[in-house]
Parts: C-alpha cells; structure tokens; sequence
C-alpha cells in the first residue's frame, strides 16, 4: 500500500497544526493562571488595605476627649484640663506624640512636647496607672518663653490618631 504525496502533506499539515493548536492552548492556560495569581494578590492586598482601614477607623471613633477648662497659672505658664470621655485607652506614649498649637488668638504656633522648660508636657489626674483610661483627666501645662499678654488665646490639641478638640480664652480680663 503506497501513501500518495498528497496525502503525506495533509497528515504533515494536520500533526503542525495540531502541535500548533496545543502551544497556543498550553499559553492561553499560562496566561489565565498568571491573570489569575495576580487577581487573587490584588484582592489579597485590598483585603489587608481595608482589615488596616477599618482598624484605624475605630480606634478613631473611639477616641473622644474634651476640653475641661483653660486658664494661665502665672505669667508664663497656662493649664488646659482635657478628659478622656472616649472609650479609648491612651498609653503614655501616644500622649506625648499628641499634637498641641497654641498662642494668642490668629497668632498660634506648633509647640514641642517638653518635660521642662518651654513647650508642654502633661501628667494624669488621679490615676493608678501609666495610660490615660477613659473618664480620667490629664492636666496640660504650656511653659512660654515669655510672660503672656492680655487677650484671647487659642488652644488645641489633637490625639495621635486624629482626633481634635480647641478651646479659645481669655488672659487677663
């Protein structure tokens, strides 16, 4: 039995396209596992980005501080009384870390934490421990470099994870 030229080409042409056929089937599935494992990272690193979102979003609403009452001691010292009414616990060193703007009103500045001499530093009210728990109070003390002047004064604080409260009051009247 003799096989025809002609059919000899069309077996060639038929095993070519079907090894053809296969390394495009062999690729399409590399390319659809690859699409794949970079899809399931994406959707990995989302679900991290929003776990660390929705952990930063309570811890914020569950911090809540109030400004109690602000007034100078001397002529280059200001106590502000600020109560946790949050339900958040402050460990000492989140505190520190806390952002405090102050000076005469339209006129404030940033000052630096400072545990003597010119800026502020703080201690807690009755406490039994070294965090500020929520319902206790923190004393504030702002040292100026020099004696106040007459006039309204503006006081902020803002807790290290964003939360902000301020007062304006008046020295010498």
């Amino acid at each position: 039995h003799k096989r025809s030229k002609c059919s000899g080409q069309l077996f060639a042409t038929m095993a070519s396209s079907t090894v053809s056929d296969g390394i495009v089937l062999i690729a399409v599935v590399v390319a659809a596992a690859t699409i794949s494992q970079v899809f399931l990272s994406s959707i990995g690193g989302l679900q991290r980005g929003s776990v660390v979102m929705s952990e930063k979003l309570s811890d914020k609403m569950e911090t809540e501080i109030a400004i109690l009452k602000a007034v100078n001691s001397s002529s280059t010292t200001v106590k502000v009384w600020i109560k946790n009414i949050g339900s958040s616990i402050m460990p000492l060193d989140s505190v520190k870390i806390g952002d405090v703007l102050f000076g005469e009103y339209g006129n404030f500045d940033y000052l630096t934490h400072s545990e003597s001499g010119v800026g502020w530093d703080y201690s807690i009210l009755g406490s039994s421990d070294s965090n500020w728990q929520p319902h206790e109070t923190i004393e504030l003390t702002v040292t100026s470099a020099s004696a106040f002047v007459k006039g309204d004064y503006f006081f902020s604080y803002t807790t290290h994870n964003g939360v902000n409260e301020e007062i304006i009051f008046s020295i010498g009247d």
